[in-house]
């Protein structure tokens, strides 16, 4: 018995030993290759590689045992398929739609729901019929399914769309709107003409109350705007009260008053003549002579209302003439002298329009007022010009001085009047 049973653990051990001699030339032959070239073991390999690889493995193992056929069979079983081809049953294959197909690769069967059966309930009903998902009741109801989900849709946008042209149409109805309210906003604070006239007005008045410049002062516009101002309150100045500004007659008797423009300046004292140095070495003695004749004769005349017109074009004959014989002789003047003389000429010239236009009488009328103590101060003075209509006529060159003066003075009342009337 004992004998037995060591024959049998004999032939057992034995067979282990051919298995495994077996296994190890197997082992020998595979890794004789490179598991990543062309041997018929390498599981990356093309199936055309591998059945290449496997008849040249059985010539190979045919000529070293001998045998001229190189179809021998290898000793040992050859792999009925390679498990690692593209094709088969690869469970880890990434080309969808192939044989075997991964139903979890990230192609277009595992994101698209309406061919993807693990995410797509209907297309594998378990109540189908036929061959194919697309007999399957599932499908048919899936395909309901979109035409409602798209009439859904068609429905949504066309009412969001008349959603938006409400709001369209709202904001349209917003920008007129805001619009108006901008235009109104613009009219509201937007000065008129007469405002803005006003405020010029009130600009102008500051400055000249306070920054005149000397020529506004010698032609009078300064005292006019300021004579103007005072105009405005004729009438209304009954409950307010001033103190007299007091105005001597050295002063009062260098003004030139008129109703227009020229005043009759430098023959206002009864037509007489002036000359300045100039003129005295230019014009001759007889000439001089019958010009004072003439403008004295003139100047009476037009106090009673008259005009000599003979004698008024003969005095600006020779008015001319000087003038001309002064620009000849300018080089040979001193400056002063000569600037006196050319402002005394044009003075002469003004007075002479002035007794033409008629303007001769009111300063007639105002150095009478003058002379019986009627005008003392700035308050009768303004008072009698405001009443009769009479205006400032430009200063000659002796009278500036009593301009500024009076200007001073007129501001002062000008201002004191304002202040109580609240503007």
């Amino acid at each position: 018995m004992v004998t037995i049973v060591r024959r049998v653990a004999f032939g057992a051990l034995l067979l282990l030993g051919l298995l495994a001699v077996q296994g190890a030339a197997r082992a020998q032959f595979v890794t004789g290759f490179n598991p990543y070239g062309g041997g018929y073991a390498n599981p990356y390999m093309g199936q055309q590689q591998y059945m290449y690889n496997l008849q040249m493995a059985r010539g190979a193992y045919a000529n070293s045992m001998g045998y001229a056929n190189s179809s021998y069979a290898l000793p040992y079983a050859q792999p009925a398929y390679n498990p690692y081809l593209a094709y088969g049953v690869n469970p880890y294959s990434t080309l969808p739609g192939g044989a075997g197909a991964n139903p979890y690769s990230p192609g277009t069967a595992a994101t698209d729901p309406y061919t993807n059966p693990y995410s797509n309930p209907y297309m594998f009903s378990p109540y189908g019929y036929g061959s194919g998902m697309y007999n399957s009741p599932g499908f048919t109801l899936m395909g309901s399914a979109d035409v409602l989900r798209s009439y859904g849709s068609v429905i949504t946008k066309q009412e969001e769309a008349r959603i938006l042209r409400e709001k369209a149409l709202q904001e349209q109805v917003r920008t007129k709107k805001d619009e108006f309210d901008l235009r109104m906003y613009i009219r509201a604070n937007t000065p008129s003409w007469s405002e803005e006239q006003a405020r010029v007005a009130k600009l102008t008045l500051k400055r000249i109350q306070n920054n005149s410049s000397p020529a506004e002062v010698s032609t009078g516009r300064s005292l006019n705007y300021l004579l103007d101002d005072v105009r405005k309150y004729q009438g209304k100045d009954k409950d307010l009260t001033f103190s007299k500004i007091e105005l001597p007659e050295d002063i009062l008797n260098h003004l030139n008053v008129t109703t227009k423009n020229n005043g009759l300046g430098v023959l206002r004292d009864n037509g007489k003549i002036v000359w300045p140095s100039a003129l005295l070495d230019i014009a001759q003695a007889n000439t001089r002579k019958e010009m004072e004749t003439r403008a004295k004769t003139l100047v009476e005349n037009a106090a009673k209302g008259t005009i000599d017109r003979n004698a008024l074009r003969d005095l600006t004959v020779q008015v001319e003439d000087l003038r001309n014989q002064l620009t000849r002789k300018s080089n040979e003047i001193q400056t002063g002298k000569y600037l006196d003389a050319k402002r005394y000429l044009n003075d002469l010239d003004d007075a002479l329009a002035a007794v033409e236009g008629g303007e001769a009488k009111a300063q007639f009328d105002y150095q009478k007022l003058v002379n019986e103590g009627k005008i003392a101060d700035v308050n009768t003075l303004i008072t009698t010009m405001v009443t009769r209509g009479w205006r400032f006529a430009p200063s000659t060159a002796a009278d500036e001085a009593a301009y500024r003066a009076l200007h001073s003075a007129l501001s002062a009342y000008d201002v004191a009047l304002n202040t109580q009337a609240g503007e």
